[in-house]
């Protein structure tokens, strides 16, 4: 079964699920982004490309679509968007759902001390991360993940399990798994970490080190806070942390090096 959808994105993953899209031989009649790279790898295939944002169910009219992908899309699509293509609308959400709904998931799974993480490709539906979820894939966090090598993670996970998504759609008969909303819990865009990211000595060293590793987006664009400490009159960001060998009480300065 050829599809046609269109694809809405503004990551490296987007394109890159495009790609699998086009060398399936389906067909994609719009790419919605305002990402650079995306837009460049877009026009370079000969797709048409259409901004995000408001009007958007104006721009996309008139254009044929049995489905819509939302590959790290981060703006809510209006219902006039949602209601375009024929057979409905896919998001991937890079959480395990429905544990870790909304925006930066990885960020709070880490913050929460999950032992586990995962991505979700799911129906849209009013309302946030809330369809059926049609493919899971789940993996460990490791004592030495951050915010970056968990990202890492998510994006080779659903570029890996997209090819699922196709798989179902070709064949018509998709797998729904009914989310269960009593477990159900969401991170909007303004939530931060508690004291805005300030490290408080007295918690203990398993808290301290978790927010420092879940704010560690390495060379990428850090969205909610910096880990800082209060010496004195100064702020010190931390960039990294961990145990010291000695001992002392809380807040104690153990040693001043150089560096």
């Amino acid at each position: 079964m050829t599809i046609d959808s269109v694809l809405i994105g503004d990551e490296t993953l987007t394109a890159e699920c495009g790609a699998q899209i086009l060398a399936r031989g389906h067909a994609i009649a719009a790419v919605v982004t305002d990402n650079a790279r995306v837009v460049d790898w877009a026009t370079g295939t000969g797709l048409n490309v259409l901004a995000p944002g408001a009007g958007l169910a104006a721009r996309l009219a008139g254009l044929q679509a049995d489905w819509l992908f939302n590959v790290a899309g981060l703006r809510m699509l209006g219902r006039d968007v949602l209601a375009l293509p024929a057979q409905g609308a896919i998001n991937f959400h890079d959480g395990p759902l429905p544990r870790h709904a909304g925006l930066n998931a990885p960020v709070w799974a880490l913050l929460a001390g999950e032992p586990r993480h995962g991505i979700a490709w799911h129906i849209m539906e009013d309302g946030v991360d809330t369809g059926d979820v049609l493919v899971r894939a789940d993996f460990d966090i490791t004592p030495e993940d951050t915010a970056l090598t968990l990202n890492t993670k998510c994006f080779s996970a659903g570029l890996d399990s997209f090819a699922r998504v196709l798989d179902m759609l070709e064949a018509g008969q998709l797998d729904r798994q009914p989310q269960d909303m009593t477990a159900r819990s969401v991170h909007a865009r303004a939530d931060r970490p508690a004291l805005g990211g300030q490290i408080d000595p007295r918690q203990t060293m398993a808290d301290i080190t978790r927010l420092v590793r879940a704010m560690d987006h390495g060379p990428y664009w850090n969205p909610l806070t910096t880990p800082k400490m209060r010496l004195g009159d100064m702020v010190a960001s931390i960039g990294h942390a961990e145990r010291a060998d000695d001992t002392g009480t809380p807040g104690t300065v153990l040693e001043v090096t150089d560096d």
